[in-house]
C-alpha cells in the first residue's frame, strides 16, 4: 500500500469517527489488504486521535484466546492502542452519550516497570514477566461502531478493535505469589451475574499474552516503555450495555472494578 493510500485511509476513519459514521473503509478503494497494510493504518488514523487525547497511554490485546481467533479465522492474537485520556480508575462515571455503542470486556491490566526496547528483540518469559511492575483488574471501554462491508481481521485492526478506553481497579505487586490462573471472575450489571471465567482462559495466565505483544511491536519497529499500560484479552465475552447500568466485575486476589453507565 503506497503511503498517500495509508494516510488517505486513516484521515478517513478519523473523519468518520468524529462524525459518527459508519466507518467506511473497507467497502473503499484504500482498504487494507492484509494485517501489515492494517496496522500501518492504525497508526495513522490513532496518531490522529491522541493529538486530542494526550497521546499514547499503552496497549490492548485482543482475540487471545483460541475461541475467539478460530471464530474470527485469525491466526493470533492482534493489538490496538489505549489513549491517554481513556484511562480511569475505578470507580468510575461515564455517559452513554459519549459513545456509539459502549459495551465492557472484564481484563486483566498489566503495567510496565522497565522498558522492552525493540532492538532487544525477540523477548523470552524471563525477560518480559521481570519487567511487569503490577497488575490490576480492568473493564475496557468499548464502542461497537458498525463498519460498511464483512467483518475482518485487517478491518478490526485498522479501527483500532472498538478500544475506547479502561477502567483499572487496585494495583497488585506480588502477583506472582498468588495464583491468578485459578481465579474466578464475575461480571454483574445492576446486581445480576452476566458471566463468570478465571484467569487462565487468558492464554493460561492473562499476563502471559505480553509476550507476544512485546515481540510483535517489536517486528513493527516499536518498544514497550516503562509506564505503559497494556489489557491482555477478555476473560467473559464482551458485552454492551445500556444507561443506567452499574457494571462491577469483580475476581479473586485483585478485588474489584466498578463502571456506572449513565
Amino acid at each position: 500500500m503506497p503511503e498517500s493510500r495509508i494516510e488517505r485511509a486513516g484521515q478517513s476513519l478519523y473523519k468518520e469517527f468524529i462524525a459518527r459514521e459508519e466507518f467506511s473503509l473497507m467497502v473503499g478503494p484504500e482498504a487494507p489488504a492484509d494485517i501489515e497494510e492494517a496496522y500501518s493504518v492504525q497508526d495513522v488514523y490513532m496518531d490522529l486521535k491522541a493529538r486530542d487525547a494526550g497521546g499514547y497511554a499503552g496497549y490492548k490485546i485482543a482475540y487471545t484466546t483460541k475461541v475467539m481467533q478460530e471464530r474470527l479465522g485469525a491466526k493470533e492474537p492482534v493489538y490496538g492502542r489505549i489513549l491517554s485520556d481513556g484511562v480511569f480508575n475505578s470507580p468510575c462515571k461515564v455517559k452513554a452519550s459519549d459513545y456509539v455503542n459502549i459495551g465492557v470486556e472484564c481484563e486483566v491490566a498489566v503495567t510496565l516497570g522497565n522498558d522492552l526496547l525493540q532492538s532487544e528483540a525477540p523477548f523470552t518469559r524471563e525477560t518480559v514477566y521481570g519487567s511487569v511492575a503490577h497488575i490490576a483488574l480492568a473493564f475496557e471501554i468499548i464502542d461497537g461502531r458498525p463498519s460498511l462491508g464483512d467483518a475482518s481481521i485487517p478491518q478490526s485492526i485498522a479501527t483500532n478493535i472498538s478500544g475506547a478506553g479502561v477502567v483499572i481497579g487496585d494495583t497488585v505487586e506480588n502477583w506472582r505469589d498468588l495464583d491468578i490462573p485459578g481465579s474466578v471472575c464475575e461480571l454483574k450489571l445492576n446486581g445480576q451475574s452476566a458471566g463468570t471465567a478465571k484467569g487462565e482462559d487468558v492464554n493460561g495466565h492473562p499476563v502471559e499474552p505480553m509476550i507476544w505483544i512485546a515481540n510483535a511491536v517489536a517486528s513493527r519497529g516499536k518498544s514497550l516503555r516503562k509506564g505503559d499500560v497494556v489489557i491482555t484479552g477478555s476473560m467473559i465475552p464482551p458485552i454492551f450495555i445500556e444507561s443506567g447500568t452499574l457494571a462491577v466485575v469483580e475476581m479473586d486476589n485483585l478485588g474489584t472494578v466498578s463502571l456506572d453507565v449513565g
